[in-house]
């Protein structure tokens, strides 16, 4: 059983990054990141995908919700741990923009703020994810919740990440995420 936890807690967090492809579409210039091989520092990215979480699991909860019975973790709009989400998701921008910034680069329009491209961003999260899941991975993805939703929003995010970092060596799937998240320093 231990070995499908981590197989459903992989492929749930893969989804998840795959949200972070939305940025991709904010502009070309993240295939040109992409190509020098430009990487986002692990905070920043934690702080992202802080931001990005309560979205997330609302397109999740939407695509979910007919295939997973009313009292499962992931169904649960209003619980205390969502409160929470959403308020360091608010808490997570100003880093989160860096981290966009730092993937659209310089083909930001000169007088433009990352600050507009944020009801992109809170637009496109939703239409991704719903994309990218299944119904019929549900059911792993409310099992995966359920077990780390108890953890603060920092570790969840810090745990993303590093599944990113280690999943991003695996047979060049690391050329396939919509951006490189760079490698915790060695020693």
């Amino acid at each position: 059983g231990n070995r499908n936890n981590m197989d459903g807690a992989r492929i749930m967090l893969r989804k998840i990054s795959a949200v972070s492809a939305m940025i991709a579409l904010l502009s070309a210039t993240s295939l040109k990141a992409a190509e020098t091989n430009q990487c986002i520092p692990a905070e920043k990215a934690e702080s992202l995908i802080t931001y990005i979480l309560p979205g997330a699991l609302g397109a999740v909860r939407t695509k979910c919700s007919n295939s997973l019975p009313s009292t499962s973790p992931l169904l649960q709009v209003d619980s205390v741990q969502m409160q929470k989400y959403k308020q360091d998701s608010q808490q997570a921008w100003p880093e989160a923009s860096t981290a966009i910034r730092l993937l659209v680069g310089q083909d930001l329009p000169e007088n433009m703020e990352v600050d507009a491209l944020r009801p992109f961003v809170d637009a496109m999260i939703p239409a991704m994810l719903a994309q990218e899941i299944k119904s019929k991975d549900c059911p792993t993805i409310n099992k995966v919740y359920g077990l780390l939703e108890p953890l603060p929003t920092k570790n969840l995010a810090g745990l993303t990440v590093m599944l990113a970092q280690l999943g991003g060596d695996n047979e060049g799937e690391r050329k396939k995420g919509p951006f490189n998240i760079c490698k915790p320093p060695v020693g």
